[in-house]
């Protein structure tokens, strides 16, 4: 982005216009707007900015000039449309961001608004015609992002003080009073009108001690609607506890209730001595009982005065829990009273754990956020709970004790439910972030009640910024959705109406305000959450929007109506969205819509104690709102591939914020499923349509995380869908069988599973493997689970699915394929032996690859890919062996009837042939410790194959000595007469003629090894004298092999190896042992390679050659006369046809029978009578 224009506009004087002409085409990208007196440029001091007036709004027309691509024939005609947008400029230096897309470029800028002038800087590139494709790829690095974070000042939930921030912007308002008295204002004792307009204002302070012999509870419930001074003496405040104390009768009635617990309400957010000075008077148990409790408002009062963290330890005693206990349950109540009960004891023990997570590293953070979230939703209650948490001592305290640490603030407030649990650390700066948070927003309804400009447009300021910063957002909007807060949002985007004047009565607009500018950016950013636009003070805010704005445009202002009118409308409208065709493409404002009414119904659910809600919705849409819902995610989950699809690259351009919210959008979906599938069983049909869809979204949620930065929505929104996913898919594999005698949901999703894993829609095969592995592990019952849920497992679910378990096993990578084999034996635990089937099936495969590999015909292609499973197959193997499952293993080798002689005859076939498979010695390591379950043809082949491992140029003493003893071990407990003298002596030939050239290796032990072998063929030449004949081995060269091994014995094991070479004999000449290749780790195809593979072997057709007729001699005669044709002699059911009799005859019967092709030949051969 390079400086295209500086310029100084002024407006001509009809109309009001200027006009900027470029050079040549340009893409405008950043509009940058200087007050007057600035100097735009430090490397040019001399140039000084002049804009005139300071606000105003600005008008500007673009003419559009398509940019022609390489390849056009003709060029494009220039058109004189003008693209027109506008700008609100309020003061100051403003970047305005322009976006033209990439099909357009601009000549000329046409400028229209009421100012005197106006110094702006305009950015972008300038536009020359398309180029194509090129044709080398240069990579270049991508720019990195720095984020920056707050500053000290802005960031509260790193300061020890939260409420510092909202006491500095206080001080931006003369004569103003403490941040406690204004929180009280502002939420909890409103004033009246007048008190407004009153001198004194806002230092209306009651007069406690003038209470008179008449004191009354009326008269002290007047009293404590002011707030009482901060300084006032705690004496004070006991007298007059005291005097209300005498006024009530300790006869609970309902009246006297209210007027007790209201005035407990009007003390919760004063000073701390009040509230408790109330309580320690008064008797509450003898005052409040389950009939007074029946009062709505006389519990709701007691639900805001909760907030109060003395008048909640008060209350959380046993008798009260009862009496709220005995209220939520009784269903013959009112249901709002019960749901009030419900949140009152919630309350009780949410500020119990809220103060324990201060001091607790291990408390219940997400109990004590939610405890947050249900107080912020409320203005009474929130300015109590802001009001305990600044000044009651304790609580300060006990939060200020916490060290300030750079921690990244956690999301706690969001309506879904929180997987991740928080550290005390971030759970503590989040607290501090919600009281600062919290306090600033009382500051701005502070200066929005005076008002005060520039205390309210400094603060709007600040909660703009917080709405781009994670962690701060989620608080920002949850607290802007207060009633007070939302109206207050409503008035300030009303801030400048057009009005009439003149006798044209033309249309003058108020001038924008950077406060105007920042409540619209606001609403905006709050209307994203469709659960935000649930709340009704929004959903009025939102219809009230006006046509002329300084933010908004007609397409968001249409757009958030459109969502608004959905919650407007209820259920009704709500049914008739999700009956409505999903966009395509689609657009963020189709979704959010979409996503609004997703969210009414899951209201709806909510609030259906007397389950009609599936009923209503079939009466209003005719069908069912599974089939509805269905239909809504068939679209979207298309849309989702697309995006991540292989067969669209590059993929299509969507911005990040409508990729957000397909993920959200499925997710609300999956999340209605998931509420259904408890209560309401899914037939098969459906469950395999969810699985399937499910799996895909899965995978590309994987895909958005690793495309896009783990801060940026799409990030998060796949995150948030993934976790669904995961619940979703164990909650259908938790469905009993839908009908009697049918499949349980396990079986079907499982199956589908492993079905969908190996036939992927366009999406990366790999990736999409290894996601629907991830899938079906979060499906397999856990090692803890129920006997009841393991028998289902193993006795209805796994022996139905083998096969497809095989298939899926196959092929996965060598790591998940361990951890997946793992955890079927975890789940099976040997009841039908599922891991052991899986590892014969292995074996029968790498049996059949070894073979294959002895082809010599066998493509050189086909030959590599083998070779690699052959591979992966022992690394496996080796993986296997190293785990807990190790002695499994084994055992399942023994077990199996086919198992040890598969694996005996592959390994002596990949030696036989001279190859070697990665992590071969270590298998037979492993293998060999448990020789002793293995039968004779086993053990020989692991002999055989710890020699050769040792044949190797990189062989360590360790190795010699580890597999050398080994070997020597197994050897002794093999049956002789099973030997081959010839193979057995040749291989120790072999090895002693490689040993012999790495000498190194035998010193200490290791020489001991060889001792054991030629001791173990002296022994058993007694009985088969050719086991003493090494034939592959000279004399002279075993002669200096025992010369320098001796040298390196000690004396016991030098006259033990002199008595072993005097029984053995050895050849007259040496044979080259066998040359041991490697088998690749890896495989490399290329493009051609795959082709190859993937091609058919179809054969190339031709004609079937003639078959001689078996008959003799003269029973066939190639006769030529035509009076040998016509015959009578000639009978039978062969005939000749000549010239053009066989024409004239098909002529005469085409009408008969047209069935049949005319024959294209005519025979010659004639079968003659005997």
């Amino acid at each position: 982005m390079v400086l295209l224009q500086w310029c100084t506009l002024e407006p001509s004087e009809k109309g009001g216009l200027a006009a900027i002409r470029f050079s040549s085409p340009v893409r405008v990208q950043s509009i940058r707007i200087f007050p007057t007196d600035a100097k735009p440029f430090a490397q040019c001091p001399d140039i000084t900015s002049r804009t005139e007036p300071q606000e105003f709004f600005l008008d500007i027309f673009f003419n559009a000039q398509p940019i022609t691509s390489p390849n056009a024939k003709e060029r494009p005609k220039h058109s004189n449309a003008l693209v027109p947008t506008s700008l609100a400029y309020a003061g100051g230096q403003k970047d305005f961001v322009v976006d033209m897309g990439s099909e357009y470029a601009t000549r000329l800028m046409i400028v229209k608004g009421k100012f005197e002038s106006v110094s702006m800087a305009i950015y972008g590139e300038v536009v020359s015609e398309a180029t194509g494709a090129p044709i080398t790829y240069e990579p270049r690095p991508l720019p990195t992002v720095t984020p920056i974070g707050l500053a000290p000042a802005l960031d509260p939930a790193h300061s020890r003080d939260p409420t510092q921030l909202a006491r500095e912007l206080l001080k931006l308002i003369p004569d103003a009073p403490e941040l406690e008295l204004v929180i009280r204002l502002v939420f909890c004792l409103k004033p009246s009108k007048e008190d407004w307009d009153l001198p004194d204002f806002p230092y209306l302070y009651p007069d406690l001690e003038d209470t008179g012999s008449d004191f009354s509870l009326e008269q002290a419930l007047k009293l404590t609607m002011r707030p009482a001074p901060d300084n006032v003496s705690p004496d004070v405040l006991s007298r007059f506890a005291e005097k209300v104390a005498q006024c009530v009768n300790f006869k609970a009635n309902v009246d006297q209730s209210y007027q007790v617990v209201d005035i407990l309400y009007n003390t919760a957010s004063q000073h701390p001595v009040f509230a408790k000075s109330l309580l320690d008077a008064i008797d509450l148990e003898k005052v409040i009982d389950l009939s007074t409790l029946e009062d709505d408002t006389t519990l709701l009062r007691l639900l805001y005065a909760t907030s109060n963290a003395d008048i909640a330890r008060r209350l959380d005693v046993p008798w009260f829990r009862d009496l709220l206990s005995a209220l939520s349950d009784d269903l013959s109540t009112d249901r709002e009273i019960r749901t009030t009960s419900k949140r009152l004891l919630a309350r009780l023990q949410g500020w119990y754990v809220l103060e324990d997570t201060f001091s607790n590293t291990q408390g219940d953070f997400i109990t004590a956020a939610n405890t947050l979230k249900d107080i912020s939703t409320e203005e009474q209650s929130f300015g109590i709970w802001i009001a305990s948490m600044i000044t009651h001592d304790d609580v300060v305290t006990s939060l200020a004790e916490n060290p300030v640490l750079p921690v990244t603030l956690p999301r706690l407030l969001s309506h879904k439910p929180i997987h991740g649990v928080p550290s005390q650390d971030e759970f503590v700066a989040f607290v501090r972030a919600f009281v600062g948070v919290a306090c600033v927003l009382a500051v701005y309804a502070w200066s929005d009640s005076l008002p005060n400009e520039r205390c309210r447009a400094r603060t709007f300021g600040i909660i703009r910024l917080w709405q781009g910063v994670d962690g701060y957002r989620e608080i920002v909007n949850h607290m802007l959705l207060l009633r007070q807060m939302t109206f207050r949002l409503e008035c300030m985007t009303d801030i400048n109406p057009p009005t009439q004047s003149g006798n044209d009565a033309e249309q003058d607009i108020n001038p924008p305000t950077q406060a105007g500018i920042d409540a619209e950016h606001i609403l905006v950013d709050l209307a994203r959450d469709p659960r935000a636009i649930l709340r009704s003070d929004l959903v009025k805010c939102i219809r009230n929007i006006g046509t002329r704005n300084s933010f908004i445009t007609d397409n968001e202002r249409s757009s958030m109506r459109q969502a608004a009118i959905v919650v407007y409308d209820g259920f009704a409208g709500a049914v008739d969205e999700l009956l409505r065709t999903v966009e395509r493409p689609p657009t963020f404002g189709s979704l959010r819509t979409l996503r609004v009414a997703l969210a009414v119904m899951e209201r709806e659910f909510d609030e259906d104690e007397d389950s009609r809600l599936l009923d209503d919705f079939w009466e209003e849409a005719k069908c069912s709102l599974t089939t509805c819902l269905s239909d809504l995610l068939i679209p979207l989950v298309e849309e989702i591939r697309t995006q991540f699809s292989l067969h669209h690259q590059p993929p299509p351009r969507r911005a990040q914020d409508v990729v957000a919210q397909l993920f959200w959008t499925v997710d609300d979906i999956l999340r209605l499923f998931l509420r259904l599938v408890p209560a309401y069983p899914f037939p098969s049909r459906l469950l395999r349509f969810l699985t399937t869809n499910i799996a895909d979204v899965y995978a590309c949620t994987d895909a958005a995380d690793m495309r896009y930065s783990q801060s940026s929505q799409p990030s998060l929104a796949a995150q948030e869908t993934r976790q669904t996913c995961i619940d979703i898919i164990r909650a259908l594999g938790s469905q009993p069988p839908a009908a009697f005698g049918g499949k349980p949901g396990a079986q079907i999703v499982l199956r589908t599973l492993l079905e969908h894993g190996l036939h992927t829609t366009g999406l990366d095969p790999t990736h999409h493997l290894l996601q629907v592995f991830c899938l079906i592990d979060a499906l397999l019952p856990a090692e803890d689970c129920t006997e009841s849920q393991r028998a289902l497992w193993v006795q209805s679910v796994i022996p139905n699915i083998l096969r497809e378990l095989w298939e899926f096993s196959h092929a996965l990578d060598t790591e998940n394929k361990v951890h997946f084999i793992g955890r079927l034996l975890a789940l099976d635990q040997g009841a039908v032996g599922v891991g052991e089937w899986l590892l014969l099936e292995e074996l029968k495969d790498v049996s059949r690859a070894v073979e294959a590999l002895q082809d010599g015909e066998l493509a050189e292609q086909r030959r590599r890919v083998t070779q690699s499973q052959v591979s992966l197959f022992f690394r496996f193997f080796a993986d296997t062996l190293q785990t807990s499952s190790a002695q499994w293993c084994i055992d399942s080798l023994a077990d199996a009837e086919e198992a040890p002689h598969l694996l005996a005859s592959a390994i002596m076939t990949m030696l036989d042939s001279g190859v070697v498979p990665p992590r071969f010695g270590e298998v037979l390591e492993a293998l060999v410790e448990g020789y002793d379950v293995f039968d004779n043809e086993l053990r020989w082949a692991i002999v055989v194959g710890l020699w050769r491992s040792l044949q190797v140029p990189e062989l360590s003493a360790s190795q010699l000595e580890r597999r050398g003893e080994s070997s020597v071990k197994s050897l002794n407990t093999i049956t002789v007469s099973y030997l081959d003298p010839t193979k057995v002596t040749a291989e120790v030939g072999w090895l002693i003629l490689c040993l012999a050239d790495h000498f190194e290796v035998l010193e200490g032990d290791a020489g001991h090894v060889i001792v054991s072998i030629l001791e173990w063929l002296a022994n058993t030449s007694i009985t088969i004298p050719k086991m003493g004949v090494l034939h592959t081995i000279a004399s002279d060269q075993f002669g200096t092999f025992r010369d320098r091994l001796k040298d390196a014995l000690s004396l016991e094991w030098r006259e033990r190896l002199d008595v072993a070479c005097c029984v053995l004999q050895f050849g007259s000449a040496s044979a080259s042992p066998h040359t041991m290749t490697a088998l690749p780790e890896t495989v490399e195809l290329s493009v051609h390679d795959i082709e190859e593979l993937l091609r058919q072997s179809i054969p190339v057709p031709s004609t079937p050659p003639r078959r001689p007729l078996n008959q003799d001699v003269l029973g066939l005669v190639t006769v030529s006369p035509p009076s040998l044709l016509r015959s009578p002699a000639v009978t039978g059911l062969t005939k000749t046809y000549l010239n053009n009799d066989f024409r004239q005859l098909r002529q005469t019967s085409a009408r008969a029978n047209t069935s049949r092709l005319p024959s294209m030949h005519v025979d010659v051969g004639v079968a003659l009578a005997a």
